[in-house]
């Protein structure tokens, strides 16, 4: 029978779903001010003492170098899980922490789910411009065009998928939320760290909590890469958001939704520019 772990990346005290196939671990165990009792993520071959900028990519790594025993491994959050069941047509699903932990969270028979698609993402939020400028809005543009230099570099083949993915679309899985067969993990794995590993070595890291977190952005729009590369077939799945505040319902949802794609269409002339612009 083949065996699924999904990761449950948690940097603070909280309730997780900790029974198989979820493992909670404590990211960034190695310079933590306290142990919460999950498998640390410094154990093995790790990066946990560089969690600051790599976020819940240092679990990620963990699972990539110890964890040899899953035929499917997969990255949820503390507060950010697939949701297996439903079929809502939200990037997210606002769920409380009462109603969420007291429910029963059956997973798919991953087995029959891959004979289907290759990868499990999550639905894509739509912005009204492409990645490119949703990027430099939220951080710093040199550090992108440093992993479209490295790529360039180290995978050239990569470079139209780059981008396509940055300059003519405006979706994005977000949260680094998937899961993937072993054997493609490892894929998926040895290309991104070695991207990253590299755009480390060139760029000089923000000292702030919100931009230092550079690595975990990055790696957010470069699974998208990667997937469009390898021609993956995707299955989307909300994700379920634990929080005891009100969010906007499944109407709200639609209509950003709607007004975000027509914006993104009306103005993609007059916003569109060139990678070879952008790079100079």
């Amino acid at each position: 029978m083949s065996k699924t772990v999904i990761l449950v990346c948690a940097h603070k005290r909280d309730a997780c779903l900790d029974k198989a196939p979820y493992l909670p671990v404590q990211v960034g165990h190695a310079i933590a001010a306290a142990d919460l009792g999950f498998t640390g993520d410094d154990t093995g071959d790790n990066i946990s003492d560089r969690n600051r900028h790599y976020c819940e990519l240092t679990a990620h790594y963990w699972a990539w170098k110890n964890l040899h025993d899953a035929d499917y491994i997969g990255l949820n959050h503390y507060r950010r899980y697939f949701d297996f069941e439903g079929g809502s047509a939200c990037s997210l699903r606002t769920v409380r922490s009462e109603a969420f932990f007291s429910a029963p969270h059956p997973v798919p028979d991953f087995d029959r789910l891959f004979s289907r698609c290759d990868i499990v993402m999550a639905r894509p939020k739509i912005y009204p411009y492409n990645l490119y400028t949703d990027y430099c809005k939220c951080h710093i543009e040199s550090d992108l065009l440093t992993a479209r230099q490295v790529i360039a570099e180290k995978y050239p083949a990569y470079l139209p998928d780059f981008d396509r993915v940055f300059f003519r679309n405006n979706r994005l899985s977000h949260f680094n939320m998937f899961v993937l067969p072993r054997e493609r993990f490892e894929a998926y794995s040895a290309w991104l760290f070695d991207i990253l590993f590299e755009v480390e070595r060139r760029i000089e890291i923000q000292d702030d909590p919100v931009q230092g977190r550079v690595m975990g952005y990055l790696s957010e729009r470069l699974l998208s890469v990667w997937v469009r590369h390898n021609r993956l077939k995707i299955c989307y799945k909300t994700f379920l958001m634990v929080n005891d505040q009100k969010r906007k319902g499944l109407g709200k949802h639609l209509f950003h939704t709607t007004v975000n794609t027509l914006a993104y269409w009306i103005t993609y002339p007059l916003r569109r520019r060139s990678p070879r612009r952008a790079a100079e």
